[in-house]
């Protein structure tokens, strides 16, 4: 089976959030390949409101699995690290999040999975993960570069590069 290229977005708003993304990253390891990763962002809550913020960073990988499948095995991360299930339909704060920016080439609609992830032009520090991972390159999946869409981008959270 041919690679696929992936880019996974993992954020943490509660615990040791650092140890959080690591914990991740390690079990991401376990099945696909790291080829590419952002550096680590520190922004507050995007979408709600929280006393808790986020850490976030981004991972390009090479995978042999197909989206949905790749969707399962992020979601069975989250849920052995402990994430709860969503208690609303709204967003909430969580120990762990892993969402599929982009899965090279694929353009899905369905209830459980949107590839590329519809939120990417509205979040700044998703567009810095893209950025730290395409630098000025042009990504065919979203017509456009990292740069542009953060010129155009509304989200004015601040965002700060953990150190």
């Amino acid at each position: 089976m041919n690679d696929s290229k992936a880019v996974i977005s993992i954020g943490s708003n509660l615990g040791n959030k650092k140890k959080n993304l690591e914990i991740a990253l390690n079990l991401i390891c376990e099945f696909s390949s790291i080829i590419k990763e952002s550096q680590i962002y520190h922004s507050e809550p995007w979408g709600y409101q929280s006393n808790h913020s986020f850490l976030n960073i981004g991972v390009m990988v090479k995978t042999n699995f197909k989206p949905f499948e790749l969707l399962k095995k992020l979601k069975n991360i989250e849920i052995k690290m402990g994430r709860l299930p969503k208690t609303k339909d709204i967003y909430e704060d969580r120990l762990i999040d892993l969402d599929i920016l982009i899965f090279e080439n694929y353009k899905i609609k369905k209830k459980e999975l949107i590839v590329p992830h519809p939120k990417i032009k509205e979040r700044k520090f998703s567009l810095l993960i893209l950025k730290d991972i395409f630098g000025t390159k042009y990504i065919s999946d979203l017509d456009n570069s990292a740069d542009e869409m953060l010129m155009i981008c509304k989200d004015h959270c601040n965002v700060e590069v953990v150190e």
